[in-house]
């Protein structure tokens, strides 16, 4: 059978894209460093319209909630077109509001504590470091220890503080060109990032009043490229994402948010030093899974054995009860199983997209992995369907092998019974 002109040509088509593409992922991997460094300054030019966009999808369901709340008290008074429109309006606004209060508090609270903390910390600092010699050897005495060498070593170890402390801030003055270019440099990091997060709010302000303009766009761009079947299939795919990613994300928020909280209460009742700081930060880091009560557990009680040793062990023995109770409690009525990834998954995401993307990797990282192995399972599904065998994992566990006779799946004895 003679095959047609069109199939040489299809078959020259899809041989010229597989030496294209693999061209192409030889060099991305030959010129990673300068694909990254360009990604990344095209990352950086974005930043404005990333916040905007990140802004928006955070406070879309406080938008959604104020304008149907808002046009349900004005459609009584006044035409509905005008009210839906005075509704929406004032639900960005309100919107923005909150969020901007919410930083502005935030600031507000956090930054005098924290340089309250850190002077302090500095003054204090050989009245602490005596302290909790004092302690240690108290503590080494009353347990029968008598040899002093860890004493001594914790002597060295303060004696090395101290003098880095006298040392720091007059090397630090003396080197006035080092000095004016550290404060240059926070200066227009700090100018930068204020920069991104007011035109941040100034992007979101838009894409919240015009959303469903946008995302009509979005589908009919859609549909115009791939059709109704795949579009439906994208369209499937995006409201999944959606689910997963602001499941999760805001779910967290609300967690960590309440998390601070206690943690404030907590440590106020139990009379702990730098209750505010200790909780914003155990609030903050509890963002991240997995690994936030420790990330921000340790700086804490660091900062508290220095004043008291005794009430960083209450500190230690709070946070834990603490993040079981979160954990096995709170966390779970807040995001259910919003993921559906396992414990290993969950490490491997922080672990795997935290290298790769930094502090919000190990935020992102866990319902990214959650949408990629969605994706997987069913690409799997799909090609096992064709091959007509069981989707079911259950039919593969302790399976030997697949009769190819009958599709029988022969399992071999389950070595724990």
């Amino acid at each position: 059978m003679k095959r047609k002109y069109s199939d040489y040509i299809a078959i020259g088509l899809t041989a010229l894209a597989v030496i294209a593409a693999s061209i192409l992922i030889f060099f991305l991997l030959y010129k990673f460093e300068s694909v990254k460094a360009a990604i990344f300054r095209l990352v950086t030019i974005l930043m404005p319209f990333i916040a905007g966009g990140v802004i928006a999808y955070l406070l879309s369901p406080v938008h959604n909630y104020l304008c149907h709340t808002l046009n349900g008290l004005l459609s009584a008074k006044m035409k509905p077109e005008r009210s839906r429109k005075l509704a929406r309006m004032l639900a960005v606004l309100l919107s923005i509001a909150l969020a901007i209060g919410l930083i502005v508090g935030l600031i507000a609270l956090v930054v005098p504590e924290l340089v309250t903390s850190i002077t302090g910390l500095a003054a204090n600092m050989p009245a602490y470091l005596n302290r909790g010699g004092e302690w240690l050897d108290s503590f080494l005495k009353n347990n029968g220890f008598t040899d002093g060498g860890i004493t001594q070593i914790y002597g060295e170890l303060s004696e090395s503080l101290e003098s880095w402390m006298r040392d720091f801030l007059p090397n630090l003055q003396g080197s006035l060109d080092s000095l004016m270019s550290g404060v240059y440099t926070g200066v227009k990091t700090a100018m930068t990032v204020v920069s991104n997060l007011v035109i941040g709010f100034i992007v979101a302000i838009y894409l919240l009043s015009d959303k469903e303009r946008i995302s009509a766009s979005a589908k009919k761009l859609v549909y115009s490229l791939f059709g109704c079947e795949t579009g439906n299939s994208l369209m499937e795919h995006v409201r999944f994402i959606d689910k997963i990613f602001g499941g999760f994300i805001q779910g967290k928020i609300v967690d960590s948010l309440l998390i601070g909280m206690l943690c404030f209460i907590g440590a106020s009742l139990l009379g702990l030093p730098y209750t505010l700081l200790v909780s914003v930060v155990i609030g903050v880091t509890n963002v991240i899974p997995f690994f936030g009560p420790i990330i921000g557990a340790v700086p804490c009680a660091v900062l508290i054995l220095l004043t008291d040793p005794l009430k960083c062990l209450y500190f230690i023995i709070f946070i834990l009860a603490l993040q079981q109770f979160d954990g096995n409690i709170l966390g779970p009525r807040i995001l259910g199983n919003t993921t559906g990834v396992n414990a290993f998954g969950v490490l491997f995401a922080i672990i795997f997209f935290g290298g790769l993307f930094g502090f919000v990797g190990m935020i992102v990282g866990v319902p990214l992995f959650a949408v990629i192995s969605s994706l997987a399972e069913e690409l799997i599904n799909k090609r096992l369907q064709k091959k007509e065998l069981s989707m079911d994992s259950d039919d593969y566990l302790h399976l030997d092998y697949v009769d190819q006779k009958d599709q029988r799946y022969v399992k071999r004895k389950d070595p724990t019974e």
